[in-house]
């Protein structure tokens, strides 16, 4: 290899290794800054020319042309949203590019690099965990040392300062399984890698966001389940979220509904998360059964949610800023047309993923990352919110260098 070809990947190197490294910071005092994070990889790059090759080369893949044409359809939606902008939809879509990018830019590198990459992925990854268990069981200890003292809070309403590090867990809870087969990859150790999801799954749960813990917990579920039934596990995971991307207007219509918690008084205030998102999920199937094929528009629930009604009994609006849910959200805002979209992508991706049934261990490792996105994905966030979508595209690039480790 050249001297131009070292020295373009010992910039990958300290590039990349510098990114993942700083996440744990960014995740839990600015989770806004992995979209940063995921800019900066861009410096990772080759030149021009190897950047467009990288991009040609994945433009034939059909997940990358079916997500082209769901942004195509973004596009095309803004004829009828409320308040368009064709700028919200190109900065939307650069996100999912740029971690097209950063996975082709994990590829171009040697083994030997690779291996020095996931050293640096590994120690980011512990250090996240270490970081977030420190400011969620001192309830922000550190934070508490930068912010100025709080005032009285609201009733149904929690610590901005405790906040700040629970919400780190929603970037820990996706990446649990690919920083705990990295673990095992670097350590051959099982015990390590068992004691990483252990504190992992302790932190979230002490956290104040449950949504954390859950995609924890299923993702634990689901690596077991496809390491002793890989084919099982595949088919009925993407089964699943194709069965759920298709009903879901109709399961919070008519069955996951807020009477399923009814709410008598403060001694349910755990409650409170759970049935705002069942009214929420209610009124946005409402919704969608106004416009069921076109939906209302990219980005249209920014607007519908200024006249939505009050969640009955509360202070909430049963229609915040997006749905909590991200295929409620494409039903919404993109109709049949998008969540078909969507629905042919996890085909794709189902398909693309079958041959990894004859190893399991990689499997595994990969639906069981995929299953905490998708939880969080479902009952937190908005499908087009920056830094979510950062948080995914980060996760492909460490699950792809993660794989690679694997294979050595």
């Amino acid at each position: 290899m050249d001297a131009t070809g070292n020295s373009n990947h010992r910039r990958a190197v300290i590039v990349l290794g510098s990114v993942f490294l700083a996440l744990a910071p960014v995740a839990v005092y600015a989770r806004m800054g992995t979209v940063v994070l995921l800019i900066a990889t861009l410096i990772a790059q080759p030149c021009f020319d190897g950047t467009m090759a990288t991009l040609r080369r994945f433009s034939k893949n059909p997940i990358v042309i079916v997500g082209a044409l769901l942004t195509l359809w973004a596009m095309v939606s803004l004829l009828w949203t409320p308040e368009p902008s064709i700028i919200d939809v190109a900065r939307t879509a650069i996100v999912p590019v740029m971690g097209l990018l950063l996975v082709g830019a994990i590829q171009a590198l040697p083994s030997t690099d690779s291996q020095r990459l996931a050293r640096c992925a590994m120690i980011g990854g512990i250090a996240l965990l270490a970081l977030l268990s420190l400011e969620v069981w001192t309830r922000g200890a550190l934070v508490r040392l930068i912010l100025p003292p709080e005032g009285i809070i609201p009733p149904g309403q929690k610590s901005f300062v405790v906040e700040v590090a629970a919400r780190g867990a929603a970037v820990l809870a996706p990446l649990v399984f690919i920083f705990t087969s990295l673990i095992y990859a670097r350590t051959s150790r099982a015990s390590f890698a068992i004691l990483f999801v252990a504190v992992a799954f302790a932190v979230t749960q002490a956290s104040t966001m449950d949504a954390a813990w859950l995609a924890v917990t299923a993702g634990a579920i689901v690596f077991c389940v496809a390491l002793y039934a890989p084919r099982m596990a595949l088919v009925g995971l993407f089964g699943a979220l194709i069965a759920y991307a298709l009903l879901a207007p109709i399961i919070s219509t008519y069955l996951l509904t807020p009477d399923l918690v009814p709410m008598t008084g403060a001694v349910d205030m755990k409650w409170v998360g759970t049935q705002t998102r069942l009214s929420i999920w209610q009124e946005a199937s409402r919704l969608i059964a106004e416009q069921p094929l076109w939906g209302h528009g990219f980005d249209s629930t920014r607007v519908l949610a200024k006249t939505a009604p009050l969640i009955s009994g509360t202070p909430w609006s049963s229609l915040p800023l997006h749905t909590h849910n991200g295929f409620l959200q494409i039903w919404l805002e993109l109709g049949a047309v998008g969540i078909a979209a969507v629905v042919i992508m996890l085909g794709f991706t189902a398909r693309a993923l079958w041959p990894m049934t004859a190893r399991p261990q990689h499997l595994a490792m990969t639906l069981a990352t995929l299953t905490s996105t998708a939880v969080i994905g479902l009952i937190s966030f908005g499908i087009w919110q920056h830094w979510w979508l950062a948080t995914w595209m980060l996760a492909a690039g460490l699950l792809h260098l993660t794989l690679r480790q694997q294979q050595v």
